[in-house]
């Protein structure tokens, strides 16, 4: 899920789904637009019982995906495995900035469930306010 910095500045911070405590996972700033979809990437993660190993691998395999611009290939590669991403795929369509936009959102979920000191997928990552463009801070 995602939390704004002065949540995750916050001593007793926890899950707000399950009460656990929670961990600030290192991560992009995303903005309060990308929370819905961000919350629903981090269920389908956490829906398809995805390893440790498995989130390090996709999360390499993601970042790959980035750089070389194939997103919609690597979507549809994930889909394979997390089939709850489906909905999702068909949703961005052709739309690469759309398919970018996700992956790298689970780009932060997966890299969020591979630091994790326990297997779980859902763990807090703080997200900066955004700011207007031009403003200097």
């Amino acid at each position: 899920m995602l939390v704004s910095l002065p949540e995750a500045s916050q001593p007793e911070l926890s899950c707000k789904r399950c009460g656990s405590d929670a961990r600030v996972a290192p991560s992009c700033s995303y903005s309060d637009a990308d929370r819905e979809q961000f919350e629903e990437l981090s269920c389908v993660v956490a829906e398809a019982n995805t390893t440790r190993t498995e989130a390090i691998v996709y999360a390499e395999a993601v970042q790959h995906a980035l750089w070389a611009g194939n997103y919609a290939e690597k979507l549809e590669k994930l889909c394979g495995r997390m089939p709850g991403l489906l909905p999702t795929q068909i949703a961005a369509g052709k739309n690469a900035a759309a398919q970018r936009r996700i992956l790298v959102k689970l780009q932060s979920i997966l890299q969020a469930q591979a630091t994790a000191p326990r297997g779980s997928a859902q763990y807090s990552i703080a997200v900066e306010p955004a700011r207007a463009r031009g403003a200097r801070g």
